[in-house]
């Protein structure tokens, strides 16, 4: 995909979070609802970074040349990805000893709630895997 296009992407995406955050306050405004209104003010916010952040890299051709090539060099490629898969271990090894831990000491239900996270970032690793070895 060219990188213009993905970056026309990501505006399109934080378009969209500034709407749902707005429309999360107008909400949260209506029905008197705290969270709902906190929550609909971190997207407003994450929506308006993210397009501030659009509009910094493509003011210019040496800014937007610059994060090409942070984005598509081989080497920061690997070092991400990596990390993702770094994390996804550690989390998964955390995970496992917070359930066994918890069940131990008869915490039940907070034990579920982990497993079933657990259980969804595997399957969703699962998912992820077998739609990208058809890919390739």
């Amino acid at each position: 995909m060219d990188f213009k296009k993905k970056l026309k992407i990501r505006l399109y995406t934080a378009i969209a979070v500034l709407i749902i955050g707005i429309a999360m306050i107008a909400l949260g405004c209506i029905k008197n609802r705290e969270m709902l209104t906190s929550f609909g003010l971190m997207f407003f916010v994450i929506g308006i970074a993210r397009i501030r952040q659009y509009k910094r890299i493509t003011k210019d051709d040496e800014s937007f040349r610059a994060r090409e090539i942070a984005e598509t060099d081989e080497r920061n490629v690997k070092i991400w990805t990596q990390a993702r898969a770094l994390a996804f271990s550690v989390y998964i090894f955390i995970a496992a000893i917070a359930v066994i831990t918890l069940y131990a000491i008869d915490l039940d239900l907070y034990a579920k709630i982990i497993s079933y996270s657990l259980l969804s970032f595997v399957l969703i690793y699962w998912i992820c895997y077998i739609i990208i070895r058809r890919k390739n």
